[in-house]
């Protein structure tokens, strides 16, 4: 006997009927899936694709999908306030609704807050992406302003609201030259005009602190602090050491580049991996400042950076370890870090990292996630170096 097949027919947003469809629910599901595969697939190319060479080729870009993703929020409350009654899951729902704004869609969208990627990935458009952006402008999507402001304010939204309509504000095309038939989008997306290049640490700092006028060679030592990378069980091995080596490799580069009559060289790095042992970390350290029975005799290294353990955990040790060695310590220098690095990572705040003079070695304790290792390096180094030639004169 054959079994009846229940057809359902479901309407595109082209306004043409789809037959044999899944149920409308099941669709809107499949939609919203495809959204979210969307948003992985740009964040997985945020080195590659800006936001204006999509809006060059599509007319839309990341902003346009958070901003469109409001808006949708903002049909659904409208939809919804009706049937909401005072103190009911209706009323809770309108009012989250409500309360959701651009920063958050935008986190959704990017896989990070728009500041933070903008600061990692955007870079400054050139000519030639600036003359096609001027071409494509009929393409362009366009967006209403009022439905991306939040309508009530809750304890998260309250937080963020004036950096909302700034951002908003900031991002709001001039309308002219329009297409006669404008697209069905709501509003528009980043002020070209206004692009700047994103600044990695290293060359922010490196414009305000130039580095010691006296050519510099540098020994340098980067210990690892991992039960894990120690016992080799990672199958990639251990990813944070060369992390901070690359960055300080990068950041020379960009000290020879920038400044061609000074002369700053590493002629040594020691690398090695301990356990989350007290004892491990401060035999390595007294090793390299030259302070141990087993140092080489006149060759302390000027800097040591260690990665991993200064975190909150029960085996997070190094900060310890590196406060039982040190003769002074520099707290100075990791306030600052913290505090610049918070303003792209605000877990940068929870780090209990320390730094601190082992004769005249410097210890600088980095987190053991690789990318905020090297964040940190290339925030510190401009600074490190004018401490290692104030170490020297002594």
């Amino acid at each position: 006997m054959a079994t009846e097949t229940t057809s359902f027919v479901f309407s595109s947003l082209a306004g043409s009927e789809i037959y044999n469809a899944p149920p409308p629910p099941v669709m809107e599901k499949m939609a919203a899936g495809a959204f979210v595969s969307l948003c992985k697939h740009l964040q997985a190319l945020s080195d590659e694709v800006q936001n204006i060479d999509m809006m060059n080729i599509s007319g839309f870009c990341r902003n346009c999908l958070a901003k469109w993703m409001v808006v949708e929020a903002r049909k659904i409350s409208d939809e919804t306030r009706p049937l909401a009654l005072e103190g009911s899951e209706k009323e809770q729902l309108v009012q989250a609704l409500d309360s959701f704004g651009y920063d958050q869609a935008a986190q959704v969208v990017y896989g990070c807050t728009y500041p933070e990627w903008k600061k990692r990935y955007q870079t400054k458009a050139t000519e030639e992406q600036m003359e096609r952006y001027s071409g494509s402008s009929h393409l362009h999507a366009k967006h209403d302003l009022s439905l991306l402001a939040t309508r009530v304010l809750n304890d998260h939204s309250s937080a963020i609201e004036s950096n909302a309509k700034e951002h908003i504000q900031n991002t709001h095309h001039n309308t002219k030259g329009q297409h006669k038939h404008p697209l069905l989008s709501d509003v528009c997306c980043e002020d070209v005009d206004n692009f700047q290049p994103t600044e990695r640490p290293c060359e922010k700092f490196s414009s305000i602190v130039s580095p010691p006028n006296d050519n510099m060679k540098l020994k340098i030592a980067i210990l690892t602090v991992s039960d894990r990378a120690a016992s080799k069980s990672y199958k990639t091995g251990d990813l944070s050491g060369p992390a901070v080596e690359q960055a300080i490799i990068e950041h020379l580069n960009h000290l020879k580049a920038a400044l061609s009559e000074q002369n700053v060289s590493v002629t040594n790095v020691e690398k090695d991996i301990v356990p989350d042992e007290i004892s491990d970390i401060k035999q390595k350290l007294l090793l390299w400042s030259g302070k141990s029975n087993e140092s080489m005799r006149g060759c302390p290294c000027d800097l040591i950076f260690t990665t991993g353990g200064t975190g909150f955990a029960t085996r997070d040790v190094t900060p310890e370890a590196t406060l039982s060695v040190v003769d002074r310590e520099c707290q100075g220098l990791m306030s600052w870090a913290s505090m610049e690095l918070t303003a792209i990572q605000p877990l940068a705040t929870l780090s209990r990292a320390a730094a601190g003079l082992c004769g005249n070695t410097l210890i600088v304790n980095l987190p053991g996630n690789p990318a905020g290792a090297a964040q940190v390096v290339e925030l510190l180094f401009p600074l490190l170096l004018h401490a290692i030639a104030d170490i020297r004169k002594n």
